[in-house]
């Protein structure tokens, strides 16, 4: 009877032993580079050894296979080979998803409703910290300002300042040149976005677009797009943007027959952009009426950025802007790949708060209404703004 409970006790021992084993095996994989395949030779190499007390502990291969994902996600999720660490470092951004994600528009009274929208959409959709900066006409600020408080967006974090005299009345889009004037406090990485943008992904993962010191911005340019199968290509490359006969343009060397970037949609970082805009408002001071550095289809400011930026882009994800929505009244995407895309917008004529825009419900999903009934879309009346 002694023997017996004495076998039983070093049955019990022998067990504690080879769960200690294990647990130390796995415990040191987390520290190793080669991942799951790798850690399961390491084991193989012990069964083998005869150690098959190890297999008792696990109960069986399934349940060890799961220990072994486990311990590699954990090591994959805190550290990287040290190659692939060298290789990323000089793309890290500035700011991650501890911090706010900064997102900057820019507004006037025709896409104010864009505005308070696109904010709608980015907050809606993402799980982390945001802070935008909102540049609008003066007059419009502090009727955005009580819009917002009336609303979900009421504890959204924000700065809003007035547009410089060098952006244009009805020309909102030209305060992307001054962005660094206009905010003087943004530091760091952050995103630009037109109000004539809804936003269907978590915006922070953006955050991560590679950007290297060599270049200004991340931009989409997809000369696939929309346009090109209306049949207008053409409005997709600088040589519809510039004017090549102008000296400044000229000296860029700029090849007329390359895909210009969309501009509505960019990832920066701020101390790049600071230095991009000298060299727009230089080319702008260069601009003239008898001799504008721009083309029919564009102002001077869309045209000093596109100049400026020419071999200074890094792509921006493709899934992160779905563009060209606005180029016509019907355009042939289907609903469940709109539905996909995490970023869309609707530059071009049709807006998606007129009268006819393609997936324009889309964007009614976001729109806030103004509570004193003044902005709305065409699409509704009066009594469905309430």
């Amino acid at each position: 009877m002694l023997s017996h409970t004495r076998l039983k006790l070093c049955v019990v021992l022998a067990a504690v032993c080879w769960s200690l084993l294990l647990i130390y095996v796995l415990s040191s994989l987390r520290g190793q580079p080669g991942g799951p395949a790798q850690a399961q030779r390491h084991l193989d190499a012990l069964k083998e050894a005869g150690n098959t007390a190890l297999t008792h502990v696990a109960k069986s291969q399934g349940l060890l296979s799961e220990f072994l994902q486990h311990a590699w996600q954990g090591n994959h999720s805190h550290s990287q080979p040290p190659g692939k660490l060298r290789n990323n470092a000089a793309l890290k951004p500035t700011s991650g998803v501890s911090e706010a994600a900064r997102v900057v528009v820019s507004g006037d009274m025709d896409s104010l409703l864009g505005v308070v929208a696109m904010m709608n959409s980015v907050t809606s959709n993402t799980q982390h910290p945001l802070h935008f900066y909102v540049t609008l006409p003066s007059a419009l600020i502090s009727h955005f300002k009580k819009w917002v408080s009336q609303t979900k967006l009421h504890s959204t974090s924000f700065t809003v300042k007035a547009h410089p005299p060098q952006v244009p009345p009805g020309r909102p889009h030209y305060a992307k040149v001054f962005i660094s004037h206009i905010f003087p406090q943004l530091k760091g990485r952050f995103i630009y976005l037109d109000p004539d943008v809804i936003v269907q992904g978590d915006i922070t993962e953006l955050v991560n677009t590679p950007i290297t010191s060599n270049l200004f911005a991340a931009f989409t340019k997809d000369c696939t797009s929309t346009l090109k199968r209306v049949n207008l290509p053409h409005l997709l490359h600088y040589s519809s943007r510039l004017n090549f006969e102008h000296p400044a343009i000229h000296a860029l060397r700029i090849h007329p027959n390359t895909c210009a970037p969309n501009t509505g949609v960019f990832v920066s970082e701020a101390h790049l952009w600071a230095n991009a805009s000298q060299q727009m408002q230089t080319l702008i001071s260069s601009n003239t009426k008898t001799e504008p550095i721009h083309s029919a289809t564009v102002d001077e400011g869309e045209a000093a950025l596109l100049a400026v930026v020419y071999g200074h882009v890094a792509p921006l994800p493709r899934a992160w802007h779905l563009p060209d929505l606005g180029a016509r009244a019907r355009v042939s995407y289907s609903t469940r790949f709109v539905k996909s895309a995490k970023l869309l917008h609707w530059n071009g004529h049709f807006k998606p708060w007129g009268r006819k825009a393609a997936f324009s419900d889309l964007w009614l999903r976001y729109y806030l209404p103004d509570p004193s009934g003044k902005y709305r879309p065409a699409r509704l009346s009066p009594n469905m703004n309430a």
